[in-house]
Formats: C-alpha cells, sequence, structure tokens
C-alpha cells in the first residue's frame, strides 16, 4: 500500500513530501545550526548570499530548506520535460529530500546546497542538447553554469568534465562546440578576475586565490560518523548497487535517449563521489549533489520493479532509519 501510493501522481502525494520534509528539518528551522563558513573566507557567491541576508542563521537556514523543496519539485519537472522515468511521478522528489536532508549537522545553508541548484541548471541545458542541429547556446550555457557554481565551492569546477562527457555521449564530435563550452566556463571566472584586479585590493585577491587553492587541494581526515548514519548511508549504497544492477539488466530495452541520459546520471554520482573521496572539506554536503542522481535511479528501480511487498520493505527502512537519526542527534 505504501509503494503503491508513493507512486502514483495523486495531490496526496505532494501532501507526503512537504511534510516530510518539514519533520526533518522542524529541529534545525526552530534551532539552527551554525553557519558554515568553511574558513576564514569563502567563494565570493557564497559570501554574497551570507551578506546579503545579514548573516540571520534562522532566515538562512529558511533559504536552504526552500531551496530543497524547489529542487526536489524540480527534479520531477526535469523528468517529465526529458523522460528519465516513462511514467510521470513525484517519486524523484521524494527521494531527493528525504536522503539529501538525512545528515542533520549539514540542514544549513553551505555552499554545496546553493552551488549545487547552479548545477542543476547546468545538467538541464547539458539534456537539451540531444539531437538538436544548434546547441551552443546550451552548451555556453551549461559551461557558465558550473563556473558560477564553482563561485559558490570551487571543487564544482570539476564538474566541466561532465560536460566534456556529456558531449561524447550526446554530440558528434564538433570542436567549436568544445570551445563554446570551455569558453562558458571561463566567462564568470574571467569576470571575477576583473573584479579583483580592478576594483578589490590586491591582498584580497591573494587570500582569495590562496583559499580556492585549498579547497581544490586540501584534505583532511574523514568525520567519524554516528552509528545512525552508518546503517543509513550503508543501506542506501546498497540500495544503488541493487537499483544499478536492475538498471543494467533492462538497459539494452529502454530506447536509445534514455539510455544516453542515464550514462550521465551515473557519471554526475561518480564525480560526485570522488570530489566527497578527494576533497574531504567538502564533509556531507556534497550530499546536495549526489542525491540527485542517486533520486532518479531509486525511481526507475522503484517502477521496474513490481513486488510492492519488497518496495514497502525498502520504504519503511528507509523511513525508520531516518527516524533513528532524529532520535540519536535530539538525544545527543
Amino acid at each position: 500500500m505504501l509503494a503503491k501510493t508513493i507512486k502514483s501522481n495523486q495531490p496526496l502525494v505532494l501532501v507526503i513530501i512537504i511534510f516530510l520534509g518539514t519533520i526533518l528539518w522542524t529541529s534545525t528551522l526552530v534551532h539552527p545550526n551554525s553557519l558554515y563558513n568553511g574558513n576564514e573566507i569563502s567563494m565570493p557567491l557564497y559570501s554574497i548570499v551570507i551578506k546579503i541576508f545579514n548573516e540571520n542563521a534562522i532566515l538562512l537556514n529558511i533559504l536552504a530548506f526552500l531551496l530543497v523543496i524547489i529542487q526536489g519539485f524540480l527534479l520531477v519537472g526535469f523528468n517529465k520535460k526529458f523522460i528519465l522515468i516513462s511514467s510521470r511521478t513525484y517519486l524523484p522528489a521524494l527521494f531527493f529530500i528525504l536522503i539529501s536532508s538525512s545528515f542533520i549537522p549539514m540542514q544549513k545553508i553551505n555552499p554545496q546546497i546553493i552551488g549545487g541548484f547552479f548545477l542543476f541548471l547546468a545538467t538541464d541545458f547539458i539534456f537539451r542538447t540531444y539531437r538538436i542541429e544548434y546547441a551552443l547556446n546550451e552548451i555556453y550555457l551549461s559551461g557558465f553554469f558550473i563556473a558560477l557554481s564553482s563561485l559558490f565551492w570551487a571543487p564544482f569546477s570539476y564538474f566541466i568534465f561532465l560536460l566534456f562527457i556529456a558531449l561524447i555521449i550526446l554530440r558528434t564530435f564538433n570542436i567549436r562546440e568544445w570551445i563554446v563550452s570551455l569558453l562558458g566556463f571561463l566567462t564568470p571566472l574571467f569576470f571575477l578576475f576583473v573584479v579583483y584586479y580592478v576594483f578589490i585590493p590586491e591582498q584580497n585577491g591573494i587570500k582569495l586565490f590562496n583559499y580556492i587553492i585549498t579547497e581544490l587541494t586540501y584534505k583532511e581526515p574523514f568525520v567519524r560518523f554516528d552509528l545512525s548514519y552508518v546503517i543509513f548511508y550503508i543501506l542506501l549504497a546498497l540500495l544503488i548497487i541493487l537499483a544499478s544492477l536492475k538498471v543494467l539488466s533492462s538497459y539494452q530495452s529502454k530506447k536509445i535517449k534514455t539510455r544516453k541520459y542515464f550514462e550521465i546520471n551515473w557519471w554526475y554520482f561518480l564525480i560526485g563521489l570522488l570530489i566527497f573521496l578527494i576533497f574531504k572539506r567538502s564533509s556531507m554536503g556534497i550530499i546536495y549533489v549526489l542525491s540527485i542522481p542517486v533520486a532518479f535511479l531509486f525511481t526507475e528501480y522503484f517502477y521496474s520493479t513490481r513486488k510492492n511487498l519488497f518496495l514497502n520493505i525498502i520504504m519503511i527502512s528507509i523511513y525508520g532509519c531516518l527516524i533513528y537519526i532524529q532520535i540519536k542527534a535530539h538525544l545527543n
């Protein structure tokens, strides 16, 4: 019954999704966490957002919560546009909100949640390039938004490789498209350089440069997670493997467009995972990025699996783990 309900596109599912998201964020919204600064300085666009809200933790956390809800439902529209999953469903929003909200210490405004929003826009433009003759505008904007996301958090710049991979998967080789992708990526960085060179004191520019180098190279040891998080993320890892195997088993029967989109989806997840493993300053903020491809993968798995009893067990396990996390967080 549970699986059957959430797989439907009834308005009730919208209410359930917003309710669950609100429950997961209630403690944070009532008792806001401290702001995420990462260091004594931050990337330029992230610093601007913090200053606009006058470092008000309550308002910034409300903004973070709204971004999670909005992006969750943008994934629903994304699926309708590109038809990754053949059925109309709110499941991408449900899985995105549940997974991205699972790590309570990162339920706050942070560079990954805002930068990830622009990364999602870049992915939208990447997908639009499939089988259109003139795609230079979309390719330029995709590179542009990737660079924009990196101005919130520097390691997002490595997602330029996702654009290159997507060009290989979706397009026939065209040197102009590759040049345009680089121009789009370099445009925000060029304007940043001009602004700092002309208007900002040289010392601040050097600090920013050193900070970016630190963000791109600095490593920290892994943080030890509470047992509740370990159980939940092991469950997610097992489900990711199970869902991937299920998708691969029916891979050849899918439309060519869908297969290509899922290839990009997997690369999206892999690049985000590598960033997390290599640049450990990302901490668990990267979960806002990884939740997007995982949400689509889980949605496809739910629609390709007919055993509702098994799906009910999976959903109950996910909810149970999230409840356990909330209990442990409040007890501590």
